[in-house]
């Protein structure tokens, strides 16, 4: 392959030379390349090997006819194929020389390809490709035509060959490396530090290698260059430039990332670096540290160190995987030390996996392993271990906040410890991040709980830890839940579903498609809610103290959708039962004793309401929170004699009004307008119905701003108009009338997508599911007009 122009091409001295070698004519087939033809699969080589007279290429296996043709013209002499303006040569040409030249190896075939330098960057990517091949020397025509004595030097070609055979060892040592540093390259290609700078000059002008190589990541054409190599040479290599790296005081990350291919860590210091290296990326790049890990684990199974730090690191990222390599380490040794370092990690992980329920009985065990000191007891000080994932201070924080708050029994000290565990840079496991924030989100504090899930899933999105990424999602889609934001709860949750399902851990992963159904019972879907928890039947939903209590929770309100008024107070109860049997008390965990308080009253059991509204005013009082108050307040409301609900009532509605808890609210006020409604007050009723129905419909709720709608037409009034943009009106208006999106895009010269998305927001504003309830409220909004049909003149 040359550089030059087409016209000092060396085609005849190079004929000659092959002539002389094989003591026979040579044949010579040129072709010059068009821009015309880049395009045509197999067009140069066409008019490089047909033949007057002779079939010409069949269209369908040129490739095998090609080869057969070059075949027979070998049998007649030494052949040269030569391709001029070589920057035009389409792909298939370009494949089908690579073929040829690995089909004849050992026969008297050249094929000399010519191109400008300044025509690089035009070149087919399969040009590039044949420059990394072994049978490839590339030179520059100047190189061959020294001075202007009108022919090449007569060692010109000989040199050639020894400059292309350092061009390629020169490349490969400089992308093992990762290096242009001429000293350490040399040393690696066996060659003196200036041959290897201008080789790498030659290099970098051919487009071999690029101007600066990356430290991590190279283009594919430059990992081609490694993969050619026999295996056993690649291997060699490759332990050959760690050791140069080694010596050079290179990063342990990049030693160790070329020690990972060796089949044998056959040199001490190799395990030394490799676990140097894991140790510092464990903080920030623990998928690298799982792989220097699991590469020293492979060589030595029975090494129960390093097996329990690989199982600690893998905790966010798989903690099935790190569960299993806990129960390895412990069956294969004895040593005190050791399962200490063992005990804690292997406890947390049965947790995460759902192995034991999360309940606080679990976090007491967990608690007491930790402060029992048998994770890092104190053995003489030159044998200490090295704590496992650093302290285990935030993890038992963590866990002692998650119990406390869990069983409702200490508001400030739960909160306490947990701001806390979020106060350092980063906990050392997004298992006491997530539980810490989960604490605040019990403790009424959602805007810094869910601003420490946002900091969590951007943390383990940067650091790949997968499982970390799908539970702090999970956990974040239940607060905005539990805060009323049912919009943004149910694509959250469908977020942390994609991650599970991409991952098999659908089977285990259950809190993300129980707060999906749950925001859509509060949308009024119904169907969607029903089929998502359809799909969960068969799983094992009771081995996590949230999702499963939340599983109860949608269930009862499916039924209570329908209609079923006893079969949804039953599952009510029965979440209430199994809460009490797990210790946990915490009256806003989940909030069936309001939802039980209002069936019993709407089946005409009063004494038994009474009873549960009064539980929940004792629950509240031990975690006395916004929320927990107001909620109280308002069950006791719901139980109320006529004469003192609108005051309870009013009271619930002062006190939700500073909680984050935007569905309670509503539902607060909702229940006040229809108390004041009932005392005769409609102007009164009429001012919080709105008010319940504006909170509703802007965060989706649609199971209050629906009832809120019927009672403030009772009240003799029409509900507030929203305020839809100026891009959404028209959108609107089209949808109401039947017009299906398509031709709603066409009319109003926007993408589908785009009307998607105004009516997505028009049916959130609006509190409406559909275009036949879109269509009733842009006609109670303009009474004696309907919806403009579509086409109708204005």
């Amino acid at each position: 392959m040359t550089l030059g122009s087409a016209d000092r091409t060396p085609v005849a001295e190079l004929a000659h030379r092959v002539s002389d070698v094989c003591g026979r004519e040579t044949s010579v087939r040129r072709v010059a390349c068009r821009p015309d033809e880049a395009g045509t699969e197999h067009a140069v080589l066409r008019r490089l090997l047909d033949d007057h007279g002779a079939e010409p290429l069949p269209p369908n296996q040129v490739r095998h006819a090609a080869v057969a043709r070059v075949n027979g013209l070998l049998a007649q002499a030494p052949l040269v194929l030569t391709l001029t303006d070589a920057q035009w040569c389409d792909d298939g040409t370009l494949r089908c020389i690579d073929h040829l030249m690995r089909d004849t190896s050992g026969e008297p075939l050249t094929v000399l390809l010519s191109l400008s330098p300044s025509a690089l960057p035009a070149a087919a990517g399969a040009w590039h490709e044949l420059v990394a091949r072994d049978y490839c020397t590339v030179a520059d025509v100047a190189d061959l035509w020294p001075g202007d004595n009108g022919g090449p030097a007569g060692a010109g070609l000989d040199d050639l060959v020894r400059h292309e055979s350092h061009l390629l060892r020169v490349s490969r040592a400089s992308v093992l490396l990762r290096s242009a540093d001429a000293d350490l390259v040399g040393a690696l290609a066996g060659l003196p530090a200036g041959v290897v700078a201008r080789t790498l000059n030659a290099a970098r002008e051919l487009g071999l290698l690029p101007q600066r190589i990356p430290a991590h990541g190279v283009p594919p054409h430059l990992d081609a260059l490694i993969g050619t190599l026999p295996a056993a040479e690649g291997e060699r290599m490759r332990a050959q430039a760690a050791e140069i790296l080694n010596d050079a005081g290179r990063p342990a990350g990049q030693v160790a990332d070329l020690i990972l291919g060796q089949s044998a860590l056959n040199r001490p210091w190799m395990t030394a670096i490799l676990k140097e290296a894991a140790g510092t990326a464990r903080r920030d790049h623990p998928a690298s540290a799982v792989r220097y890990l699991e590469r020293l684990h492979r060589d030595d199974p029975a090494d129960v160190a390093v097996r329990t730090d690989l199982a600690v690191v893998l905790l966010d990222i798989d903690p099935t995987a790190a569960r299993e390599h806990l129960e390895g380490a412990l069956a294969r040794t004895d040593d005190p030390h050791a399962r200490a370092r063992a005990a804690v990690p292997l406890r947390l992980a049965a947790l995460m996996t759902h192995r034991t329920p999360d309940t606080p009985r679990t976090l007491d065990n967990l608690l007491r392993e930790v402060w029992a000191g048998r994770l890092d007891p104190t053995p003489p000080p030159r044998t200490r271990p090295t704590p496992v994932g650093g302290t285990t201070e935030h993890l038992a924080l963590a866990a002692r906040a998650l119990r406390t708050a869990l069983t409702g029994t200490d508001l400030r000290g739960a909160t306490t410890i947990a701001q806390q565990v979020l106060r350092v840079d980063r906990p050392r496991t997004a298992w006491a991040r997530v539980a810490a924030a989960q604490v605040l989100g019990l403790a009424d504090d959602t805007t810094a709980a869910l601003g420490h899930l946002d900091m969590a899933i951007a943390d383990s999105e940067r650091r790949k830890e997968v499982w970390a990424d799908c539970h702090a999602r999970s956990a974040r889609a239940l607060l905005l839940l539990e805060s009323g934001r049912a919009h943004d709860a149910a694509e959250a949750a469908l977020a942390a579903s994609r991650i599970a399902r991409g991952h098999g851990w659908e089977e285990h992963s259950h809190l993300a498609p129980v707060t999906l159904a749950l925001a859509l019972v509060a949308g009024a879907d119904l169907d969607r809610a029903e089929d998502t928890l359809r799909r969960l039947d068969g799983r094992r939903v009771d081995d996590s103290v949230w999702a499963y209590h939340h599983h109860l929770m949608a269930k009862a309100l499916v039924e209570r959708g329908r209609g079923r008024l006893g079969q949804a107070l039953d599952l009510m109860e029965r979440c209430g039962a199994s809460l009490a049997a797990a210790d946990v008390a915490n009256p806003v965990f989940t909030t069936w004793w309001v939802h039980s308080t209002e069936l019993l009253m709407a089946l005409g059991r009063t004494s038994a309401a009474a009873e549960r509204a009064e539980l929940g005013r004792h629950l509240a009082e031990q975690w006395p929170t916004a929320r927990s108050t107001g909620l109280s307040v308002l069950a006791r409301g719901m139980v109320a004699a006529a004469s003192d609900r609108v005051e309870l009532l009013a009271e619930s509605v002062r006190l939700l009004d500073s909680s984050s808890d935007r569905y309670s609210r509503a539902l607060a006020e909702l229940r006040l307008g229809q108390a004041l409604l009932q005392r005769g007050d409609k102007k009164a009723a009429r001012g919080h119905l709105h008010a319940a129905r504006a909170t509703a419909v802007r965060y989706g709720l649609t199971t209050v701003a629906e009832p809120a709608r019927a009672a403030l037409t009772a009240a003799g009034g029409r509900p507030a108009r929203v305020a839809l943009s100026a891009a959404e009106r028209p959108v609107a208006e089209m949808a109401a009338a039947g017009a299906r999106n398509r031709a709603i895009a066409d009319a109003l010269y926007l993408t589908v997508r785009t009307v998607e998305y105004h009516l997505t927001n028009v049916y959130r504003k609006l509190g409406v599911t559909g275009r036949a309830d879109l269509a009733e409220w842009l006609t109670s909004q303009s009474p004696g007009t309907s919806a403009r049909v579509l086409g109708e003149d204005r």
